[in-house]
């Protein structure tokens, strides 16, 4: 014999998803295309801007130690005939240490613009996050979808533009912080 409190859990589990399913409200769906307002967003466009310009003044930085490398290395290798073997290690280490401190420089610098690019664009992925629970509170929607997990969507269902129009107008740009974190 079954005992009673189990029977109950039974019918329960058994009526309760039709029950449910009457008094359920049909679902609003919204779909966004996260990636492209990503990518067409100002903000974001802005960051680019920023890390690429950024990138090329560390290039011009890194590419001036090289050449002083370069340069080191060359009156190094000038001077190891005239130099005693104590000297010529002694010099050869302090071009290792040099060596050393710019290949760090070279991955502060890489970690930097990572780091700065990583931060805009959770900013800019929380903001569409905001804007997207705006638009699903003023319409009433209850499920929204990214996009690229839908094989087939009408288009009137597409939030998008709105979306990328509203975070355009309220981040114009963003000023990224570089420097060590």
């Amino acid at each position: 014999m079954i005992p009673f409190p189990i029977i109950a859990v039974i019918l329960l589990l058994t009526y309760w998803p039709a029950v449910n399913a009457q008094s359920a409200e049909p679902a609003i769906i919204a779909i966004v295309e996260v990636q492209t307002v990503m990518r067409d967003a100002k903000a974001a466009q802005s960051i680019q801007a920023q890390v690429e310009s950024k990138r090329t003044e560390y290039q011009a930085e890194i590419s001036a130690e090289e050449e002083r490398l370069r340069n080191f290395e060359q009156e190094l290798a000038r001077q190891r005939s005239v130099l005693s073997s104590d000297a010529f290690a002694t010099r050869r280490r302090e071009f290792e240490t040099d060596v050393a401190r710019v290949q760090r420089i070279v991955a502060d610098r890489r970690r930097e613009l990572d780091q700065a690019y990583g931060s805009g664009v959770r900013q800019i992925q929380v903001e569409i996050s905001k804007i997207i629970a705006e638009i699903a509170g003023e319409r009433g929607i209850t499920i929204v979808m990214p996009g690229a997990q839908l094989l087939f969507a009408d288009d009137r269902l597409q939030i998008s533009r709105e979306v990328l129009s509203r975070l355009d107008e309220r981040m114009p740009d963003l000023a990224l912080q570089f420097g060590p974190n």
